[in-house]
C-alpha cells in the first residue's frame, strides 16, 4: 500500500488528498473481513478514484443545448498558438470554453472549484507539479506497458506479463488488470466502428498533452500563473503533437481512445465526443477547419 501512496505523491497529490483517500479505504476494510470482496472493493474505489482525478471533464453527456464553437473575438494569439490551444478542443468544447485564447472564458472562482475538484490543485505549486508530471511521464508510459500485455497471445499471457512488469502489490494488480481490460474494450469499439486500422496502435500523448493545455488555461483563468507561463505550457508540446499525429480527426479519436482506456465506456460519453468531434471538423468557424494540420509526414497506418 505504502507503494500506492507513494505513486500518488509522484503525480502530484497533496498529503491531506492522500489522508482522506487512505481513511476512505481503511474504513471500508475494517467493515469488510472478506479479501476477496475488498478486493472488488479496492477496484470499485480505485475506478472512482481515476474517475475523479483523471483530469477529464466532470461530466461528458448529451445535452439539449446545440452545438456551438465559442471564440474569443478579442483573442491576442496567432495563428501557430490558436493551432496549439485547439489541440485540446475535444473538452474545452464539451465545458464551453473559447477554443482560441489562453483564456477559457471562465471566471476565476469557478476554474478555481474546477481544478479543486477535478485534479486537486488549490495552488500554483499543485498545478505546476501535476503539469510537470504530465510532461515527464503522465499516463502515457503506463499505456505502452499495457499495450505491450494486449499484443501477448492471450488475455492470461497479458495478465501475467503486467504482474510481472507493473503490479507489485493486490491494489495495484487490481488497477492495472481493470485498464487492460477497458483497452481490450476500447479496441474492440473502435474497429468494429471502424475509427481506426486493425494493425494501428493507438496513441496516448494527447490524452496527457490536451489535459497540460487545458489545466494550463484554467490555471491562469484562476490566477494561479500569468499569461506568458499558461501559453509557454501550451506551446511545450506542439511539436511532437505534430510530429505524432496526421489530422485533427486522427488526434480527436486518438484523445476519445484515451479516455475510454482511463475511463471505462460508457456509450453516452463516448457518442457525445465523437459527434462533437464531426461538428469541430466542418463547423465554418471552428478551429479543426480553419486551421490546417499541416503535417507532411506520413504515416501508412493513419485514424
Amino acid at each position: 500500500m505504502e507503494q500506492y501512496w507513494q505513486q500518488m505523491r509522484d503525480m502530484g497529490f497533496t498529503e491531506e488528498a492522500i489522508a482522506q483517500y487512505r481513511q476512505q479505504m481503511e474504513q471500508a476494510i475494517a467493515h469488510n473481513n472478506d479479501w476477496s470482496a475488498q478486493m472488488n472493493m479496492f477496484a470499485e474505489n480505485i475506478k472512482q478514484f481515476n474517475q475523479m482525478f483523471s483530469g477529464d471533464d466532470a461530466d461528458v453527456s448529451d445535452t439539449e443545448e446545440p452545438l456551438r464553437v465559442i471564440l474569443n473575438p478579442h483573442t491576442r494569439l496567432d495563428a501557430a498558438q490558436q493551432w496549439a490551444v485547439a489541440c485540446g478542443a475535444d473538452i474545452a468544447f464539451v465545458n464551453r470554453q473559447f477554443l482560441n485564447d489562453v483564456t477559457t472564458g471562465s471566471d476565476k472562482y469557478d476554474c478555481r472549484e474546477q481544478l479543486s475538484e477535478w485534479w486537486d490543485i488549490d495552488s500554483t505549486e499543485e498545478l505546476q507539479e501535476m503539469i510537470a508530471w504530465l510532461q515527464d511521464s503522465g499516463h502515457r508510459i503506463e499505456y505502452d506497458i499495457i499495450w505491450q500485455a494486449i499484443n501477448a497471445v492471450s488475455m492470461k499471457e497479458s495478465k501475467a506479463f503486467l504482474r510481472e512488469y507493473i503490479a507489485t502489490n493486490e491494489l495495484e494488480e487490481a488497477v492495472v488488470m481493470e485498464r487492460l481490460r477497458n483497452t481490450r474494450d476500447a479496441l474492440e469499439l473502435f474497429r468494429e466502428k471502424k475509427l481506426i486500422d486493425k494493425d494501428l496502435q493507438p496513441d496516448m500523448l494527447i490524452w496527457d498533452f490536451g489535459r497540460i493545455i487545458n489545466l494550463s488555461r484554467a490555471g491562469y483563468d484562476a490566477g494561479y500563473i500569468t499569461y506568458e507561463q499558461a501559453l509557454e505550457y501550451i506551446m511545450w508540446g506542439e511539436p511532437q503533437i505534430r510530429r505524432t499525429y496526421t489530422s485533427w480527426r486522427h488526434l480527436s479519436l486518438s484523445y476519445q481512445f484515451a479516455r475510454c482506456v482511463w475511463n471505462g465506456i460508457e456509450m453516452g460519453s463516448f457518442e457525445t465526443l465523437y459527434n462533437n468531434m464531426e461538428h469541430l471538423l466542418v463547423a465554418p468557424d471552428s478551429p479543426w477547419k480553419v486551421l490546417a494540420f499541416n503535417n507532411t509526414r506520413q504515416f501508412p497506418n493513419a485514424m
